[in-house]
């Protein structure tokens, strides 16, 4: 149940989210750089931004994706700005239930801290951290699987389904569930683009644990979520989202593990959940 009816903080998986919205409003492009920075000052504030880990971190779109640096994708939410954000952030069906076929789905959330909404322009700190899945934005974990399988299926979100006939005692079908695209948040050539920034993560950047058995190209995006405050013990949900074969996908898998102890805190998605990612992934490709 915990797959659609809880939400959680998804850290750098939400960057495939603010990459779909950037590149659909032209914020950004694959030519487009940053600098190597440690710190970056939004507006508003007096606290910066900073990568993972206090590193330094820059290059190309394709290098800041891979390595998965906080700074540009803060810088391209405040670019973007609160409106063609939330925009973009409700084009990917964030703030509706998950249109799965079980009881009592729930929401994913950008918009709300707690009950209250998020003014944006009045707190563009909130926003530039939101942009790389941090601070009051939580996900649940089906909706980053199905955020996942739409730059697979080239811009349309599928609704998830469990049930696929309903059949009577004699075996015959009584109805059958059809699919249908829920959400078409991105367009096909922005998937595309997006399906090669996941590939090189893992070929070159955090998502390497799973370079899949047999060469079958995977492609991935890595999340930590950093759960606590600055001078508190260190909590942090890992996370990795992906599909394969990348150039014709069929299967699409997401793992979160929850940062209820030491050991999972202590680590990150990459290093974490992309081993458990390739073992199922191997295991289905294996047995087809």
């Amino acid at each position: 149940a915990n797959a659609y009816q809880e939400r959680y903080m998804p850290g750098s998986s939400f960057k495939l989210v603010t990459t779909g919205i950037a590149f659909e409003n032209g914020i950004t492009s694959l030519e487009r750089e940053w600098p190597d920075e440690k710190e970056w000052l939004p507006p508003q504030t007096s606290d910066p931004v900073t990568n993972y880990g206090g590193s330094e971190c820059g290059g190309t779109m394709v290098e800041v994706f891979y390595r998965s640096c906080n700074i540009p994708f803060a810088q391209m939410a405040v670019e973007l700005g609160p409106e063609l954000m939330v925009e973009g952030v409700r084009k990917w069906g964030i703030g509706e239930k998950i249109p799965i076929d079980m009881p009592a789905p729930a929401a994913s959330n950008f918009e709300k801290a707690g009950s209250e909404a998020i003014d944006f322009a009045q707190n563009l700190p909130l926003l530039a951290i939101g942009g790389f899945g941090q601070a009051n934005t939580t996900m649940v974990p089906l909706h980053m699987c199905m955020i996942a399988a739409t730059v697979a299926n080239g811009g349309r979100m599928m609704a998830p389904y469990v049930v696929d006939a309903t059949l009577d005692h004699d075996g015959r079908v009584l109805n059958h569930t059809e699919p249908y695209a829920w959400k078409t948040p991105i367009s096909a050539a922005t998937a595309a683009t997006m399906n090669d920034l996941m590939v090189g993560v893992v070929n070159n950047g955090t998502g390497k644990a799973m370079q899949l058995a047999g060469g079958i190209q995977a492609a991935a995006k890595t999340g930590t979520a950093q759960l606590n405050a600055a001078g508190e013990t260190q909590r942090s949900h890992a996370w990795i989202v992906g599909f394969a074969p990348a150039e014709a996908p069929r299967y699409v898998v997401t793992v979160m593990l929850k940062g209820t102890n030491d050991e999972i805190s202590a680590s990150t998605g990459g290093r974490l959940a992309g081993p458990i990612a390739k073992t199922i992934f191997d295991y289905l490709f294996s047995n087809e």
